[in-house]
């Protein structure tokens, strides 16, 4: 009976069918053909239609957009179908179109005209706003690039302001001529964070060499970049700078040096030099020795280590996670001490411990924690450890 019902049901479907009018299937591809000759008339006025026709193409996968656009532009290599090529993959690319909008910008023998290479710009910005994986393809798409591109690639970097392009900075720093010397700068001017993981201290590191460039501007530019984020490996070079032709490299020299180290010495290299050399010394041979001291079970130990550390002004970052875990010593005047030398460290690295520090249940434990938040980040919330902890989070 079940089969004999099954092959009744087969059977009246297929009478159903065949009783429908037939119509031919629209051609594969006949929709975006037309949709993108519309996007390349000159004579094209009304909005509507070009917003319809975009619509129509950004429907499609981004892996078939972009096949198609590529087979799009075969029969017009200098022509204006590429930009508007461009155009159509603008929020739509991902990741793996990447290395297409290389291939899109570039045209076959004539160079790219200026608005090749604005929309070449924008549509990578974009992709790199809807795909953070995207900036894993930078470096790819910098060998690949024709040398009208790449100032393009460093422009979409600078505006995006993502520190994960400070792998593409630091591999052209590495690899490349000075030509990209003040590019370069402006970029890592917009995307160097003040508080930079390892990876991106260690590609901050890099950009170092951009201080012995011959272009002044590239140099203070620079300078402003890496003294936000903390970056010691400069201070040899700011101190030799200080001795520059270029009034405003010697100011701008003084002014990291003064921002990254917290004291001011003047613009004598000499006196500079002796602090740096001091500090250095200090780290090597009586650090090792006082960070013991800092967990030591004598109280008394501990505040004299706590009182060494807080004069020192290099390393402050590692410093303070050597400090940080006393927030929780059972000794009261310990965590007050040791959230004073946070604050005179400055370090962003002991934020969260501060925050936490909030819930103390010692008073004056809690208000000296409020008050090196407050000093730290300039903000000025509650002494609530949860607000500050979101805030904290969301920088």
């Amino acid at each position: 009976m079940r089969q004999l019902a099954l092959a009744l049901f087969f059977a009246t479907g297929l009478a159903v069918t065949l009783a429908l009018p037939w119509r031919p299937a629209p051609l594969r591809g006949q929709a975006e053909v037309a949709a993108f000759a519309t996007l390349l008339r000159t004579d094209l006025e009304a909005p509507a239609e070009r917003e319809h026709a975009l619509a129509t193409l950004r429907a499609l996968a981004p892996g078939a957009l972009a096949r198609f656009l590529e087979e799009a532009v075969a029969a017009d290599p200098d022509g204006p179908a590429r930009t508007v090529a461009l155009e159509c993959l603008a929020g739509r690319a991902t990741h793996r179109e990447v290395a297409t909008l290389v291939r899109l910008a570039t045209p076959g023998l004539a160079p790219a005209p200026e608005a090749l290479r604005d929309a070449f710009r924008v549509t990578l910005v974009t992709t790199l706003a809807g795909d953070a994986r995207a900036y894993a393809e930078l470096v790819p798409a910098w060998r690949r690039a024709h040398s009208e591109l790449r100032p393009e690639l460093l422009a979409a970097v600078a505006e995006r302001g993502d520190a994960a392009g400070l792998e593409l900075l630091a591999w052209v720093a590495t690899f490349e001529g000075d030509e990209h010397d003040r590019a370069l700068a402006d970029a890592c001017e917009r995307v160097a964070p003040a508080a930079p993981t390892h990876e991106q201290r260690e590609q901050l590191e890099t950009l170092c060499a951009l201080l012995d460039s011959p272009d002044t501007v590239c140099v203070q530019t620079i300078s402003v970049a890496l003294a936000r984020a903390r970056v010691e490996t400069a201070l040899p070079a700011w101190i030799r700078l200080l001795a520059a032709e270029s009034r405003g490299t010697r100011l701008r020299a003084r002014q990291s040096l003064e921002e990254l180290s917290g004291i001011e010495l003047g613009s004598d290299p000499d006196r500079w030099r002796n602090w740096y050399e001091a500090e250095s010394i200090w780290l090597e041979t009586r650090g090792p020795a006082v960070l013991a001291q800092l967990v030591s079970a004598d109280v008394t130990e501990v505040l004299a280590a706590l009182r060494e550390v807080a004069e020192r002004r290099l390393q402050r970052d590692e410093l303070a996670l050597w400090v940080a875990p006393l927030l929780e010593h059972e000794a009261p005047n310990v965590r007050q001490a040791a959230i004073v030398v946070l604050e005179q460290l400055g370090s962003p690295e002991a934020l969260p411990a501060l925050a936490a520090a909030l819930a103390d249940e010692e008073p004056r434990v809690a208000r000296a924690a409020w008050s090196a938040l407050r000093t730290l980040t300039g903000k000025d919330l509650p002494p609530d450890e949860e607000l500050w902890r979101l805030e904290l989070g969301s920088g």
